[in-house]
């Protein structure tokens, strides 16, 4: 039904929100919209059959004229927008901005112009202002940057001044601040030294003492096999506080730089021989260190005791924070450089304390109801990175630690 209703075309063709005006060959408007009518101030029907001019100011038609006769002979398709503005007369005399697409379409033979317009007066006037106090803005910019240009150059002429004597408090300053931060640093170390080293020291010591008060009770009643079980306790705890004393010890002599490194050549399974040998006494009940044979002599020149105490740190951490009957594991093989491998059955390290077990006086939580004081990577890693060689962990919580350490076969201390 709707086909052929022009009546519903009409509508439909009344009811866009653009101007629509088709023109003839010879110029000649033969239909338009009432949008268009109501843009340029007509009345409906008023346009029809009027020529184009009608809708240009004067001023222009000729050169609108020679567009329309070049577009006629050259037809195509300009869609609205992209620059395509012009200036249309109103009924009552008023100058028009518009904004038109073209297109054409021939019927019967005969070619028509089909213009698009849309009335751009209210856009281009919120264009000018913006346009209008942007540059006002700019101008407002321009004053205050030579005001403060001028400023500028002022407190400059005056910090040129003041330069020399900001520049000596300043260092004064920072002097002071850094010489505060080594105070509470060196404060905050003292105290924890103190802590550990009472702590540390007051266990073993309190077990000498008992098993030394008992080894005199059992000697009153003959009983050696309790007396000799008491005699290798003290002995472990010696070893204990022994091996505390080392750590304190060369923490300090790393801190002060007064140790100076004594190189030697050595057969590198000979000292984790004898190292394996003296870790009898501290090991718990049932555990057993496994060492893989090596497979060949393998002779490096670095200083022993460095490497003696870098390799016996690691394993007693292994001891140490396994549970009876287990198993260390110690192996070594040469590759570019010497590497030694220890691993243990023990409580691991908790992921969050992977990142922090190489500070000094770090403990894992898992690890503070053992004995310990924090400072045995730390010694380890610090002396690897004299050596140029590295330490990694491998561990996992409640399931074991593999330690891998890597040795410079020749000593690089610079």
């Amino acid at each position: 039904m709707v086909k052929n209703d022009e009546v519903f075309y009409k509508i439909c063709f009344d009811s866009l929100i653009d101007g629509i005006c088709i023109v003839d060959h010879r110029g000649s408007i033969v239909m338009n919209n009432s949008t268009l009518e109501d843009i340029f101030g007509y009345d409906r029907g008023d346009l029809v059959n009027k020529k184009l001019d009608v809708l240009i100011p004067e001023k222009h038609r000729k050169v609108h004229n020679r567009h329309f006769s070049s577009y006629l002979n050259a037809p195509k398709k300009y869609s609205k927008g992209k620059g395509r503005e012009f200036y249309g007369l109103h009924r009552n005399g008023s100058i028009l901005d518009l904004e038109i697409g073209l297109n054409y379409f021939k019927y019967q033979g005969d070619l028509y112009a089909k213009a698009l317009i849309s009335e751009i007066g209210i856009r281009k006037e919120k264009e000018f202002k913006i346009k209008e106090q942007n540059r006002n803005l700019e101008n407002e910019v321009e004053k205050q940057n030579l005001e403060l240009n001028h400023v500028i150059a002022e407190l400059e002429k005056s910090n040129l001044m003041l330069k020399e004597e900001i520049k000596d408090r300043i260092k004064a300053e920072n002097n002071a601040k850094i010489a505060l931060e080594k105070e509470k640093e060196l404060n905050l170390m003292q105290t924890k030294f103190m802590s550990l080293a009472s702590h540390e020291f007051k266990t073993p010591l309190s077990g000498i003492l008992t098993s030394a008060g008992l080894i005199e009770k059992y000697h009153q009643i003959g009983s050696k096999g309790k007396m000799l079980k008491h005699a290798a306790t003290i002995k472990n705890l010696v070893y204990q506080l022994n091996a505390i004393l080392d750590d304190f010890l060369y923490v300090e002599s790393i801190e002060s730089e007064k140790y100076s490194f004594q190189l030697t050549r050595f057969k590198i399974c000979q000292v984790i021989k004898k190292i394996v040998q003296e870790a009898q006494p501290v090991l718990k009940e049932g555990q057993k260190i496994e060492v893989v044979p090596c497979e060949s002599p393998i002779e490096i020149f670095q200083d022993l005791k460095v490497v003696d105490i870098i390799i016996r740190n690691v394993l007693y951490n292994a001891i140490k924070y396994s549970p009876k009957d287990s198993r260390v594991e110690l192996k070594m093989y040469e590759e570019d450089e010497l590497i030694v491998v220890i691993k243990d059955e023990g409580i691991g390290i908790p992921s969050e304390a992977k990142n922090h077990v190489f500070e000094r006086f770090y403990r894992a939580k898992n690890a503070l109801p053992v004995q310990g004081t924090g400072i045995g990577l730390n010694i380890v890693k610090r002396h690897l990175q004299k050596l140029k060689g590295s330490i990694l962990l491998e561990s996992e919580e409640n399931v074991g630690t593999k330690v891998i350490l890597k040795i410079p076969l020749n000593i690089d201390t610079h």
